[in-house]
C-alpha cells in the first residue's frame, strides 16, 4: 500500500482499502506453515456504499448510521481436523495521512450516484496543475479524517466497549518521512525499506490524543506517534504475531453471532472488505 500511495499521493482511503485486499489474493491458497499447521485464506470486497460515508438522501436514510465504525474485517477460524474450535475477528478503520496541501480525492457521493459520467463527460480544459505538482508528507501532517469531537469516536467506543475490544485503527503512511513526490514521475516510484508504512494502532490510544483537541481538530503524524507508543505495530506484525495468536481482536461463539453477522452478512453493513483466515491444527497439538 505505501507504494500505491507514494505514487498515487492524492488517492482517496477507500482505493487503498481495495488494494490491501488485491494484493493479499496471490497469497490465499492452503499452506503448510513449519508447524505443520494449514492455513488458506478468502477474501471478499464488496466496496460500494461504503464510499459514501453517511448519504444525505431519503432513500438511503435508514442506513446512514452503519458506515462508520470500520472498513475492513479479519476473521480467524481454528480448526481441529474437521472442527471448529474457535473464531475471532479484528475491525479496522483505516484513515491516510494528508500531504501538506490537503490535494486528497473525495468520497464523491453525486458521482457515485452516477456512474462513470464523469469519464466521459470531461471539461473541455485540462488544469495544468494537476500534471505539474508536489505532495509533501511530513510529521506535522495530519490524519483529516479523523476529527475530534466526531460521532464515529463515540461509535467505536460503543462498540468496543459492548462488544469486546475489535476495532484497531489502520493508518496508512508513506515509507518514511519527510517524504515528497512530484508530478509529473518520471517513472513508477519503487518502495523497499519502509521505517514507517501502514500501521496498526489501539484505538483507545487514538482516542486520548483526540481528547487534547478541540472539536473537529485533526491529530498529527507527530501526535499519533507519541501517544501509540507501545501500542503501534506494522500492518503485518498486528495481523499476524498479534490477531492470529489471540493477543489482540475478540473471540466470538454462538452467543453473539449475531452481531458479527450484522457487521459482515449484509450488503448494508458497515464492513467493505473482509479477509478470513482459516487454520488447521497439526494433528499432534
Amino acid at each position: 500500500m505505501c507504494e500505491r500511495l507514494v505514487n498515487l499521493p492524492n488517492i482517496r482511503e477507500t482505493s487503498l482499502d481495495d488494494g490491501l485486499i488485491e494484493a493479499l489474493i496471490p497469497d490465499s491458497a492452503p499452506t503448510l506453515l513449519p508447524s505443520g499447521a494449514i492455513i488458506r485464506m478468502d477474501t471478499h470486497n464488496i466496496g460500494g456504499l461504503r464510499r459514501l460515508g453517511a448519504p444525505h438522501w431519503d432513500w438511503d436514510f435508514p442506513q446512514r448510521r452503519r458506515w462508520e465504525t470500520a472498513d475492513i474485517a479479519i476473521l480467524v477460524f481454528v480448526y481441529r481436523r474437521d472442527k471448529l474450535v474457535a473464531k475471532k475477528i479484528g475491525l479496522l478503520q483505516s484513515k491516510r495521512l494528508f500531504p501538506t496541501n490537503h490535494d486528497v480525492e473525495d468520497e464523491d457521493e453525486i458521482g457515485f450516484l452516477h456512474g462513470m459520467n464523469a469519464f466521459i463527460r470531461r471539461d473541455g480544459q485540462q488544469a495544468a496543475a494537476a500534471l505539474h505538482r508536489t505532495y509533501s508528507f511530513d510529521e506535522s501532517c495530519t490524519f483529516a479524517a479523523i476529527q475530534a469531537g466526531h460521532r464515529q469516536v463515540e461509535l467505536i467506543d460503543t462498540l468496543n466497549r459492548d462488544f469486546g475490544k475489535a476495532v484497531f485503527y489502520l493508518l496508512y503512511a508513506p515509507p518514511e518521512l519527510p517524504y515528497a513526490i512530484t508530478y509529473p514521475l518520471r517513472q513508477r516510484i519503487r518502495v523497499d525499506d519502509i521505517p514507517v508504512g501502514n500501521r496498526v494502532v489501539d484505538a483507545d490510544n487514538v482516542h486520548r490524543a483526540l481528547a487534547e483537541l478541540n472539536d473537529g481538530q485533526s491529530p498529527t503524524f507527530s501526535l499519533l506517534k507519541s501517544a501509540c507508543v507501545g501500542r503501534d505495530w506494522p500492518l503485518e506484525t498486528w495481523a499476524a504475531d498479534l490477531l492470529l495468536t489471540c493477543q489482540v481482536g475478540q473471540q466470538f461463539d454462538d452467543s453473539n453471532d449475531d452481531r458479527v453477522r450484522y457487521f459482515l452478512e449484509r450488503r448494508s453493513g458497515p464492513i467493505g472488505a473482509a479477509l478470513a483466515a482459516s487454520i488447521t491444527l497439526p494433528d499432534e497439538v
